[in-house]
């Protein structure tokens, strides 16, 4: 399997999972043409395209589906809240056709299999995914407001974890954004801290992963090296180690441009 994040933030958010000759979008929350664009820059088409999957029906995880939809001719799957919400939302550029997924049933795309399961997220229905193929294993865990025990139980085991890392607290109670927007994101329905990422790393999680992949960092409320910084030394406190191998395990997701490429 290899995946690659094409760009991931508040802007926009979409990574490519490749096995064989199935590509699989999760999340498509950039325009088609910027989606494009990234896409032909890492030697990859639109056109190749097998299907998309969908978190949930926040604009920057699904903006550019139903004109790809349209255009592709490809499945979408995503939850029946999801698109139901989004459809009431935007009646004038609905999802008309959708595979509909559901938590804790799992759906195959090609040789990938996916198993959906609850995240704590303010939208109608949120989803994270482990994804599986070729005896690999990757946990996709992005827009959640805490990590809970159910989380921690699904992502045992995977060869990468994709991580939400959003924003830094102090900078974001200091920062511009209205009171009610940083009421929203500190909630636990809101989006995960860096705090709350490294506590997962350094008390829950159980070091299996290759690569811990750190996804929708807030471009106003939080700073690459921050989040490196947290995440290095939570898996540092663990032991010798793992302060060996944290640099070289931990991966930020860039908002403006695609990632390297993960091979497993």
């Amino acid at each position: 399997m290899r995946i690659i994040v094409l760009g991931s933030s508040s802007s926009g958010n979409a990574t490519l999972f490749v096995f064989g000759t199935t590509r699989v979008l999760v999340d498509a929350g950039f325009s088609a043409r910027e989606l494009a664009r990234r896409l032909r820059e890492i030697g990859e088409d639109l056109s190749r395209i097998s299907a998309i999957v969908l978190t949930h029906e926040h604009t920057d995880h699904i903006r550019s589906v139903p004109r790809l939809a349209r255009t592709l001719g490809i499945p979408i799957f995503i939850s029946r809240a999801s698109c139901e919400m989004w459809n009431r939302l935007n009646p004038d550029d609905p999802i008309s056709a959708a595979a509909y997924i559901a938590t804790e049933c799992p759906f195959e795309i090609g040789p990938m299999t996916f198993r959906p399961f609850a995240v704590p997220h303010d939208a109608a229905d949120t989803l994270a995914f482990t994804i599986e193929a070729g005896g690999a294993k990757v946990g996709y865990v992005t827009d959640l407001g805490y990590i809970p025990r159910l989380v921690s139980e699904r992502v045992k085991g995977v060869d990468v974890l994709i991580l939400e890392a959003n924003h830094d607290l102090e900078m974001l109670r200091n920062g511009p954004y209205p009171w009610s927007v940083k009421q929203r994101i500190l909630s636990r329905h809101g989006h995960l801290s860096n705090e709350e990422m490294a506590r997962f790393l350094r008390e829950d999680f159980d070091g299996r992963a290759e690569y811990i992949v750190l996804v929708h960092l807030s471009r106003t409320n939080n700073h690459p090296e921050l989040v490196r910084l947290a995440a290095v030394e939570a898996l540092s406190a663990r032991g010798s180690l793992f302060a060996r191998e944290a640099e070289r395990r931990v991966r930020i997701a860039a908002h403006d441009r695609p990632s390297e490429w993960i091979e497993l």
